[in-house]
């Protein structure tokens, strides 16, 4: 009954407020369907977006520690040469003295005279060599620059050189290699 009533009423209204009544309608119900649906929507849209930024924060933390994580990891491969277990002393030195010979030879270094030294002038941590050779300058150098790279900690502790009539260089080196000790992992002694 109500709705041939508004039928009615409808029906006396002028076109310009009948258009206005329908304009006015419209905007209601898109407002209606914009509180309804749109809202909550970028709601979720506005939660979705902070939780991807803590979540790409968290990558960034996460691939900035793998990073660390190789690097340290290179590190330590490339010191690992360094910190092996020590052996007994005889097979430190016979390890030391070999190297020292193979490096004189790689240099070209013709039978050097090689002594190991031992006595009071010898740290305890510390294996110590003398030796005596005859060479240009230029396989003297090629025999620091190994004695150098060595992975077995070496150094030139003293070194004399002096000309001799065949204008070759008779030097004599003091080397030392330190013995570094790592600590068991297990905790024994």
């Amino acid at each position: 009954m109500a709705a041939p009533a508004l039928s009615s009423l409808w029906q006396r209204l002028p076109t310009s407020q009948q258009l206005l009544v329908r304009v006015g309608g419209s905007a209601l119900v898109l407002w209606g369907l914009t509180v309804l649906t749109l809202r909550p929507l970028q709601q979720r849209l506005r939660v979705l977006k902070q939780e991807v930024g803590a979540a790409e924060a968290r990558l960034l933390a996460a691939v900035a520690a793998n990073e660390q994580a190789e690097r340290v990891h290179k590190a330590f491969t490339q010191y690992r040469a360094y910190v092996k277990r020590p052996e007994s002393a005889e097979v430190e030195l016979a390890g030391f003295m070999t190297e020292v010979e193979q490096a004189a030879k790689e240099a070209g270094i013709a039978e050097p005279y090689l002594k190991p030294l031992k006595g009071p002038e010898t740290a305890a941590n510390v294996l110590s060599a003398t030796i005596e050779a005859e060479s240009s300058p230029a396989q003297l150098m090629a025999f620091l620059d190994k004695i150098q790279r060595s992975a077995r900690l070496l150094r030139v502790k003293e070194l004399t050189a002096r000309v001799t009539e065949a204008r070759s260089l008779r030097s004599s080196l003091v080397l030392d290699k330190l013995l570094l000790q790592v600590p068991d992992p297990s905790g024994a002694k």
